[in-house]
C-alpha cells in the first residue's frame, strides 16, 4: 500500500531541510563585521545597476518605447545580479 503525504508540512519539510544545508555553501562577505552572504550583495548591486540603466534609457528617450517597462527592468536586474556574481563572487 503506498501512502500519499497528506498534509502540507509533510511536503514542505524536506524542502526546507535542503534549503538550510544548501545555505551552508554560500560565501560570505565581511561588512563592518556583519556578515553578507554574497549572492545578496550581488542582487543589491545588480538592482543599483538596473536604477543606473533605467535613468541612462530615460536621459536617451528610449524608455518611453518600451512595451513592458516592469518586465525590462526586473529582467535588467536579474542580469546585472547574475553579471557581478560572474564576475566578482567567482571563486
Amino acid at each position: 500500500m503506498n501512502k500519499s503525504p497528506t498534509n502540507a508540512a509533510q511536503i514542505v519539510a524536506p524542502l526546507l531541510l535542503i534549503l538550510c544545508v544548501c545555505a551552508g555553501c554560500n560565501p560570505n562577505i565581511d561588512v563592518d563585521g556583519a556578515l553578507l552572504p554574497a549572492w545578496m550583495v550581488a542582487m543589491i548591486l545588480g538592482v543599483l545597476l538596473a536604477v543606473g540603466a533605467r535613468a541612462l534609457l530615460i536621459r536617451t528617450g528610449i524608455d518611453r518605447f518600451l512595451v513592458a517597462r516592469a518586465l525590462v527592468y526586473v529582467s535588467l536586474a536579474i542580469t546585472f545580479s547574475c553579471l557581478v556574481w560572474l564576475i566578482v563572487f567567482r571563486y
